[in-house]
């Protein structure tokens, strides 16, 4: 029989015509063949127990089983053997310096009537076929979001350096209609990657219920066949957005065949197109990308009398409506509160209060661009608007004691206030001692000193130290205190007329006059 079977159509014609007892040289004329082949194939009609017409009323399937025969045994043997060693040559494969030539010739020392080299490569390719047999999968609307970063970057001028600068290039596809979303970030960085996912759903108008991610760090922290360990900012996203994580598995571009479709789409549509154009900063680069992702959705699919943008039309309607507030990354930190009941935000350099009687415990804070949140045991014991400001206090004053309270209230309206219950001499006398300094601080001690008296002594008894000390303008806490111990206070020691400043005179002399008295004679 030939090398390669002539097929079973032109078969069935050498047997009806033999059948029908044509000679072999009008056969081999009218079908098209070597008399040769009209000969092996009457020869193996022959051979048969079956008449012709039998063999003429079998299937294809039957009829080509019995004129080609299995192989010989000895052949079925060293291919099962060879499929019996296919996977750790596989495996030898792989590793460095082992070639197909030196697994063949440790293959013939231990079967010396095994293949030859060109058959041994031959085998080995065939079953590597059988072992990469993929499938096709049905995607229902709104179903999965396959997302990747392609392999090459897009060049962009800095527009604060003039620096010349490559992007990183996000890719995301429906699986259902392949319409596509493009954009050029900074890098692959967790922000960045968040960031553009956050873009993409606003871009599809809707979240999917899966997300196919690849294996990079800012996805799967640590790859596994099983159970992948996902990113918790990526986990944080795909709770807000009622999505599902399912990453790809490592070295699987097959699972996430759509989105490696149309990175090489993307190559075709979007970077050969704007090859020769320059751009300043990634807003005119994705300016650009957009534009060309735009025509590239009106297209239609090769074959095709519909293109992704019609496909979408129908799959929006299936994707799951978007939280009111867009998605922000949920960064956290662990901490100690310390003794003055604050907690230290590293990253910023900035204290945060907490109630102080969680004052040694361990905390965990969960930021984001604008809020501070504060966990205890998973129950929030604090939240504050960010402060970048380093070393600096952001602080509550309920959070704090009531000693520290009071030090946080310290103000010159908080004392002028305190001070209007107890009587207007002593709201006056505060008024001139904290004008009497350089800096309010510097008085409030000399308050606090004022009120304590106030608490102890005898309110009327106060109230005329005070009106004292603003007659004889000597504003301060010890002259009180000296006055209330002296009893100069009391109503038996009180002078019969009040107290009064020297009259003015006009024979009182001044520093001035004593200045002219002294100063050198004038001709």
């Amino acid at each position: 029989m030939a090398r390669k079977p002539k097929p079973m159509s032109t078969i069935k014609q050498i047997l009806r015509h033999k059948l029908q007892g044509k000679p072999t040289k009008w056969i081999a004329r009218t079908i098209g063949v070597s008399k040769n082949t009209v000969r092996k194939y009457h020869k193996a009609f022959e051979q048969q127990s079956q008449s012709l017409q039998q063999l003429l009323d079998m299937d294809e399937s039957q009829l080509h089983r019995l004129i080609h025969p299995e192989a010989q045994p000895h052949k079925d043997q060293r291919r099962n053997d060879l499929v019996g060693r296919y996977e750790q040559i596989k495996k030898d494969l792989t590793s460095p310096g082992v070639t197909r030539f030196l697994l063949w010739e440790e293959y013939r020392r231990k079967n010396p009537e095994g293949y030859s080299y060109s058959q041994f490569c031959w085998h080995l390719q065939h079953l590597d076929k059988q072992s990469r047999v993929s499938g096709v999968i049905d995607h229902a609307p709104g179903d999965h979001l396959y997302v990747d970063f392609a392999g090459k970057t897009m060049p962009y001028v800095d527009p604060d350096s003039g620096e010349l600068r490559q992007a990183q290039v996000f890719v995301a596809t429906l699986g259902y209609s392949h319409y596509s979303y493009v954009e050029a970030v900074a890098s692959q960085k967790c922000e960045d990657f968040i960031g553009a996912l956050v873009r993409c759903l606003n871009f599809f108008g809707g979240a999917a219920k899966a997300l196919v991610p690849d294996n990079l760090k800012s996805a799967v922290i640590q790859s596994n066949r099983y159970e992948p360990k996902i990113n918790r900012v990526l986990e944080d996203f795909a709770n807000h957005y009622d999505m599902a994580v399912i990453p790809a598995r490592a070295r699987s571009p097959q699972d996430k065949a759509l989105v490696e479709t149309m990175v090489k789409l993307a190559y075709q549509n979007i970077y050969a197109p704007l090859r020769n154009q320059e751009f300043v900063g990634l807003a005119g680069l994705n300016q650009g990308i957009s534009e060309k992702l735009k025509a590239f959705h009106q297209k239609c699919f090769q074959g095709r009398d519909y293109s992704r943008g019609e496909l979408f039309t129908s799959e929006q309607t299936a994707l799951s409506r978007l939280p009111d507030q867009p998605f922000e990354i949920l960064m956290r930190r662990k901490a100690t509160v310390q003794k003055n009941a604050h907690v230290l935000l590293g990253q910023d350099k900035h204290y945060y209060s907490v109630p102080y009687r969680w004052l040694g415990s361990r905390v965990e804070l969960i930021y984001t661009d604008r809020m501070v949140l504060i966990y205890c045991n998973h129950e929030k014991i604090a939240h504050h608007v960010r402060n970048r400001s380093p070393h600096r206090y952001t602080t509550v004053k309920e959070h704090l004691p009531s000693h520290l309270q009071h030090y946080m209230d310290r103000s010159p309206e908080y004392y002028q206030k305190r001070c209007e219950h107890i009587g207007q001499q002593a709201r006056q006398l505060v008024t001139r001692i904290l004008e009497s300094r350089k800096h309010p601080e510097q008085a409030y001690k000399s308050c606090d000193g004022l009120l304590a008296l106030a608490r102890k002594a005898n309110k009327a008894e106060f109230l005329r130290a005070c009106q004292m000390a603003l007659t004889m303008e000597v504003y301060s806490y010890g002259f009180v205190k000296r006055v209330l111990q002296n009893g100069m206070a009391s109503t038996h020691h009180e002078p019969a007329e009040p107290l009064k400043r020297l009259p003015d005179h006009h024979n009182t002399r001044g520093k001035d006059y004593y200045a002219r008295k002294h100063s050198p004679q004038t001709d």
